[in-house]
């Protein structure tokens, strides 16, 4: 009985992980704005047109959202000249600020960290309810990856997703060429 109970929660698990890992562009994510950990406020829609944007909900807490950071930090260090851009967003709420700030200075974390303190963006804006939940933007608004958790080696589809988003020069300026 027991066995049958954890194959079928194992088999649901799996499956629900192929429903939210998707590299398909199916709608425009969802505008917001936030603070950074210094106060800062950072806007998605105005960020938008330079380049892919990889968002992430995240807590300290959450083992799989702090090996996932380490890792896209690798590719942001990587990409990060060609207009990759990372907004990793804390959903823990005014109280753990400093513990953020320590985590981020600790791990070497050098991309957007915003907070979402309460859990609106997360919640209401982007429906997550596991974390970490994560999404790679391209320049035009669309979501085209989305997950609930994080493994080693999801990394490399991102980074390929990453490498076909991102903008030549010709794009960019046809980008502000079009926003006049």
């Amino acid at each position: 009985m027991k066995s049958k109970l954890l194959l079928t929660l194992g088999i649901s698990l799996f499956l629900t992980s192929l429903a939210f890992s998707q590299a398909v562009e199916t709608k425009k994510a969802p505008d917001f704005t936030l603070p950074d950990i210094e106060g800062k406020i950072v806007s998605l829609s105005k960020s938008l047109g330079k380049g892919p944007i990889y968002v992430s909900f995240w807590a300290t807490w959450c083992k799989p959202c702090l090996e996932e950071m380490k890792i896209i930090q690798k590719l942001y260090d990587k990409y990060q000249d060609q207009g990759f851009r990372v907004m990793a967003i804390n959903t823990e709420g005014p109280k753990a600020s400093a513990k953020i700030k320590s985590f981020v200075k600790s791990y070497g974390i050098t991309y957007d960290i915003l907070v979402d303190n309460d859990g609106e963006v997360f919640r209401r804006k982007f429906k997550g309810a596991a974390m970490p939940f994560t999404m790679l933007i391209n320049a035009d608004g669309k979501v085209i990856f989305s997950a609930v958790g994080f493994k080693p080696g999801d990394e490399i589809e991102i980074e390929k997703l990453v490498l076909a988003n991102l903008l030549t020069p010709a794009d960019t300026t046809e980008q502000s060429g079009s926003e006049q």
